[in-house]
C-alpha cells in the first residue's frame, strides 16, 4: 500500500522485485553512497540486490517496515523505520538516496510525515545513527529537532577515517 508523504513523495514497501532498480540506483550513486554505507561494495549484480533486499525486509526485527522512495514518480532512495524496541520505544531510521533526488528536502519530509507512520506502534521517538562525517545525515536529525544522545567510538572505517557512530534522538 502506497504512502503519500506529499505530491511528488511516495513511499511503497520494499520486496525483491525491485532488485534491479535498486542495483541500477546502487550503480548510479555507488561512489557517495561507499562513503558512509558499508552494504554498497556487497551490491554488484542482480541477486547481491536480492540479498540486499532480503536481509532487510527479512530482518525480523520488532515493527521493521522497509520502503522504496519514488520522487517524482522515479524510485530514487530506501527509507526504513529499522526497528522499534520493545523497552525503549525508539524507532531507528535508516535510509538513503540517489543524487537525483538530493536537495528536495525528501527525508526531511518523511520524517515529518513519521508521526502519522508510527502512530499505531509502541515508538515514542526516534532514532538516527549516523557517521560523524556524514553531515548530510547529520543536518537531518537536526532539522527534526534531534539532540545527540550518545556515540559508539571508532564504528567503522569511512573515506579512509575511523569515525564514530553519533545517535541523535527526537521525542514524537
Amino acid at each position: 500500500m502506497p504512502i503519500q508523504i506529499s505530491p511528488q513523495i511516495i513511499l511503497r514497501p520494499l520486496n525483491l522485485l525491485d532488485a534491479s532498480a535498486i542495483l541500477s540506483l546502487v550503480n548510479l550513486n555507488r561512489e557517495r553512497l561507499a562513503e558512509y554505507l558499508y552494504w554498497v561494495e556487497d551490491v554488484r549484480c542482480v541477486d547481491s540486490a536480492k540479498q540486499y533486499i532480503f536481509d532487510r525486509v527479512n530482518n525480523g526485527l520488532n515493527e521493521a517496515h522497509w520502503f522504496k522512495i519514488y520522487f517524482n514518480n522515479e524510485i530514487c532512495g530506501v527509507f526504513a523505520v529499522k526497528s522499534i524496541c520493545p523497552q525503549t520505544h525508539v524507532a531507528e531510521l535508516g535510509y538513503w538516496l540517489g543524487d537525483s533526488a538530493k536537495g528536495n528536502g525528501v527525508i526531511s519530509q518523511i520524517v515529518k510525515y513519521l508521526p502519522k507512520l508510527l502512530a499505531n506502534t509502541s515508538a515514542n521517538a526516534i532514532e538516527f545513527r549516523c557517521l560523524e562525517q556524514n553531515h548530510a545525515s547529520i543536518k537531518v536529525a537536526l532539522r527534526a529537532g534531534a539532540n545527540l544522545v550518545g556515540s559508539i567510538p571508532d564504528f567503522m572505517v569511512a573515506n579512509g577515517i575511523k569515525q564514530n557512530l553519533n545517535i541523535y534522538r527526537v521525542t514524537l
